[in-house]
């Protein structure tokens, strides 16, 4: 296999070669090989020496270094192994005579090949002794062959490599060539094998310009690494910085004398500018010196052929190794100043500040604030966030500060609304006009409100009735009317878990939609407003269901498709739609939005968005386009940094309708120990946990999940809910045969539903009740749902209450007969709709399990014991020093394991001397 340094050179050695024959014919040579850094004047000659040696030649060999360059004929010297006393007194300062005359000893004897590699890093004497034997080959069997590092001459003060009077003895000064297309593509496949495809060449000879160090190093760095396509090769290799060549030129940019390398720092620092003048300015070189330290480092091969530009990512990272912390801490500094004088891309001038560590001057701060919104623009949020951070830790004054976090909490609240929230939080005490605290609020998403502590509800109303009491009165002041209106709708959303916040907001909608032109919607903060009263008042039994649709889509006509509703409360009006069985204008609203999510990178956004469209296509018939956006959305969150309750609030309630076990654990797991959540998203979870129990065949844990949620909505105030409870409800109970107590919630609901006026619920309610009656009532409301059903979207409840009509048939021969038998359903077919048809029915009990049933834990048992005692949740947790949260969770295992519903068959267990509590 050929070595990659050693391809392409045959013309260079055979120029070698026929010096050598001539040196046996008699007659010596002189030839100098000259090349930038790692062109292979190294392996050239070692490959000479191999030959050389294989014809019988004697081969003498030395190489100029740093520690020699101060000794007189040090490198001859060691060439011809002679040391100094060996020679008269004059001969070790110049006398030229006496080492000549032990060289031609030695070719007496045969023919002599002297090799010297970096001649130019040689003393001065033992170069001019090389010019002195180059007067005197005639008759001498000896070769001479020297290389030089281009750039790294001047001992003449000339710009060559070696001194001129010696370049003028040599029978050839042969520069090396890169190598060839064809001579990469060779060391390619010697390296790559099959991997060397054209496009990995290609990719090869651009980043390498045909260096074979350069090569040699990066395909043996892609060759360790994985394999793959040749596109993924490709891009290794252009993204390759082997360390063991970083190294090899960190050693030459220590050599080099100060202003090539202050230029070449300069060049890394600049990047894509050319300026001559801010080069200059940022080296400390004037004009001529710029030019001759740009001449040495193009020549060195560190800079490609256009000026001003390093050869490859390596030198640069050569150059970090070489400058201390300080060094390299002001360089940027000075260069992201001179950048952005000259006009240089936010971006280069920030990627300079990031490397910047501790306190920044103002200018410095300001120019990352100014990077980030571009950054943002063109959709790299991350990089943007990464700006701002870092201006955060140059350490700025308490205005800048703010104003640092406010921006901040802009761009992270589509990654992670939690932490945004917080940064907005930190900010608001540092900004003085109300104004600018409102802005500050005004970025926090809604939905990241849920079950923020009471200082930053408090918070938010106080910079809210600061600002209404600064705007009152003031017709002219549209832009602080604005921000008073989207502070509002913070306030209200955040009211909406209690009765009197549902009855405020439900009077604030009768005030406005009382006004001359109806309800105001031309502004953003208007139609934000409208959103949370209209949900409120719709979760309240304030509004039906057409009223609520009719405000929504009015919003809905205004309201341009963007992932921005996700951050206001916009994102209400999907919910409001599909609890009133009104969702058609919404796919493509919503498809629309997520397109701009997936664009802008915003993964909460867009995590959020496909969950809203996951239960608008559950309530259009579309279960298994729902289930993708479902997955998809779940996909999104598993990869969220957002500690907020945001995503999980909308997919919660999604995720009781699809069939996605693992998905409802991941939620559950991430949401589910919260240490405090809203009543509505408790009942949802719950309403998850009740899912997973039917699926599980635990049918009284499912029941006792669903009562609870629909307890926590009633404390809430919530008679429309997101997910229906008392179907689920009505389902579990009808299937273990307790026919009262599924008739008794069943007429709850229908009377709940005529009230709403949604068709798919009304009509739903209608048929289960039906079912559970007696014939002579059945046939009457069968009928109806039959007939309200025809106008929903909902397919499958409709097929389901013409099914139920036509077993009413059946059966009506049979007077005696009592309510419908329920037919259960398997566990994995979901019920329907983001408002679901219903619940799964129970697969089983744990009592006809024939397994033996699970032990208590000993905190369980703990627990068991105070419960079946009397003592309450709250007073269980004090006394064992836990929260209330890890006491129902306790008492949730408790009643799974030993099959009971609830509290008072729990006592009848323990009293019965049950040694599973004890």
């Amino acid at each position: 296999m050929p070595r990659p340094v050693l391809v392409d050179r045959d013309d260079d050695l055979g120029a070698v070669d026929a010096a050598v024959d001539r040196a046996v014919g008699g007659s010596g040579s002189l030839l100098v090989f000259t090349g930038p850094l790692g062109i292979g004047r190294t392996a050239l000659l070692d490959e000479c020496a191999r030959r050389g040696t294989a014809r019988g030649v004697r081969v003498l060999r030395a190489r100029g270094t740093d520690d020699e360059r101060g000794v007189p004929l040090g490198t001859a010297r060691r060439l011809l192994a002679v040391a100094p006393t060996d020679l008269p007194g004059r001969a070790a300062h110049g006398d030229f005579e006496a080492l000549h005359a032990e060289l031609a000893a030695h070719a007496a004897d045969g023919p002599v090949l002297l090799l010297v590699d970096d001649a130019s890093r040689c003393d001065a004497d033992s170069l001019r002794w090389f010019a002195f034997l180059g007067h005197r080959l005639a008759g001498l069997r000896v070769t001479i062959v020297l290389t030089a590092l281009d750039g790294d001459g001047g001992h003449d003060g000339g710009a060559g490599p070696v001194p001129a009077d010696l370049a003028g003895q040599a029978g050839a000064v042969r520069p090396l060539r890169p190598l060839s297309d064809g001579a990469v593509a060779v060391a390619a496949r010697a390296g790559l094998g099959r991997d060397a495809t054209p496009v990995v060449v290609t990719a090869l000879a651009e980043v390498t310009g045909g260096n074979p160090l350069f090569l040699a190093e990066v395909v043996e760095e892609v060759a360790a690494g994985p394999q793959g396509c040749p596109e993924t090769l490709a891009h290794r290799v252009r993204e390759c910085a082997p360390a063991r060549l970083r190294d090899r030129l960190a050693c030459a940019v220590r050599r080099m004398p100060e202003p090539e390398r202050r230029y070449l720092t300069a060049v890394a620092a600049a990047g894509d500018v050319t300026d001559d003048t801010m080069l200059g300015r940022l080296a400390g070189l004037d004009a001529t010196d710029t030019a001759a330290a740009g001449s040495v480092a193009r020549r060195m091969g560190l800079t490609g052929p256009a000026e001003h530009r390093l050869r490859h990512r390596v030198v640069g990272d050569a150059l970090d190794v070489v400058q201390s912390s300080g060094q390299r801490r002001d360089t940027h500094l000075r260069a992201a100043e001179l950048l952005r004088d000259f006009g240089g891309s936010s971006d280069r001038v920030a990627l300079h500040l990031l490397a910047v560590g501790g306190p920044a001057p103002g200018w410095a701060i300001d120019a990352l604030r100014e990077a980030a919104g571009p950054a943002a623009g063109r959709g790299e949020p991350w990089t943007a966030i990464r700006y701002l951070r870092h201006a955060l830790l140059a350490e700025p004054g308490e205005a800048e500060r703010a104003r640092v976090l406010v921006d901040l909490a802009g761009l992270e609240r589509c990654l992670d609304a939690g932490l945004a929230l917080r940064r907005v939080v930190q900010a608001v005490p540092l900004l003085g006009p109300v104004r600018d605290r409102a802005e500050a609020l005004c970025r926090v998403t809604p939905l990241a409100l849920e079950g923020a502590a009471p200082p930053v509800i408090a918070m938010l109303r106080g910079v809210a009735g600061e600002l209404g009491r600064a705007v009152a009165g003031d017709t002219g002041d549209a832009a602080g009317r604005e921000l008073a209106l989207r502070l509002e709708a913070r306030l209200h959303y955040v009211d909406k878990h209690t009765r009197a916040g549902l009855s405020a907001a439900a009077a604030r909608l009768d005030e406005l939609e009382r006004r001359p032109g109806g309800l105001p919607l031309d502004t953003p903060g208007e139609r934000e407003l409208a959103c949370v009263l209209v949900h409120s008042a719709a979760v309240g039994g304030h509004r039906p269901a057409a009223r609520v649709a009719a405000v929504c889509r009015a919003v809905l006509a205004r309201e341009p498709a963007s992932s921005e509703h996700v951050h206001s409360t916009v994102g209400m009006l999907v919910t409001c739609l599909c609890m009133a069985d009104a969702v058609e204008d919404l796919p493509a609203w919503l498809s629309v939005a997520a397109g701009h999510a997936r664009t802008e990178r915003a993964g909460v956004a867009e995590a959020v968005i496909r969950a809203e469209l996951a239960a608008v296509l559950l309530c259009s018939g579309r279960p298994a386009e729902a289930e993708e956006e479902v997955r998809r959305s779940v996909d999104l969150v598993d990869d969220l940094a957002d500690d907020s309750l945001l995503p999980g609030m909308v997919l919660a309630p999604v995720l009781t309708a699809v069939h996605h076990p693992s998905g409802a654990e991941r939620v559950l797991a991430r949401y589910g120990a919260a240490p405090s959540v809203p009543p509505g998203f408790g009942a949802c979870l719950q309403m998850l946990r009740a899912r997973a129990a039917v699926e599980a065949g635990d049918a009284d844990t499912a029941l006792e999940y669903c009562l609870d949620a629909g307890r926590r909505f009633e404390r809430a105030g919530w008679t429309a809910t997101p997910v229906p409870w008392r179907p689920w409800a009505v389902e579990i109970l009808a299937g273990r045969g307790r026919w009262p107590e599924a008739r008794a919630l069943a007429e709850q609901e229908v009377a709940r539903a005529r009230r709403w006026g949604a068709p798919t619920q009304l009509g739903r309610a209608l048929r289960m009740l039906g079912e559970l009656s007696a014939p002579a009532r059945a046939g009457e409301l069968l009928t109806e749902a039959v007939t309200v059903l025809d106008t929903a979207g909902d397919r499958t409840e409709s097929d389901r209450a013409v099914r139920a009509v036509a077993a009413h048939r059946d059966r009506a021969a049979d007077p005696g007969t009592g309510p419908l038998p329920r037919t259960p359903r398997a566990p994995a077919e979901p019920p329907r709709g983001h408002d679901p048809a219903g619940a799964p029915a129970p697969a089983g009990h744990p009592g006809g399990d024939a397994r033996p049933a699970p032990a208590l834990t000993r905190s369980e048992r703990r627990v068991a014991t105070r419960a079946a005692q009397g003592r309450t949740n709250q007073e269980i947790a004090g006394d064992l020093a836990v929260s209330v949260r890890a006491v129902e969770k306790h008492l949730t295992g408790v009643y799974r394991k030993l099959g009971v519903s609830g509290r008072a068959a729990l006592r009848r267990v323990w009293e019965g001397g049950s040694d599973r509590i004890a």
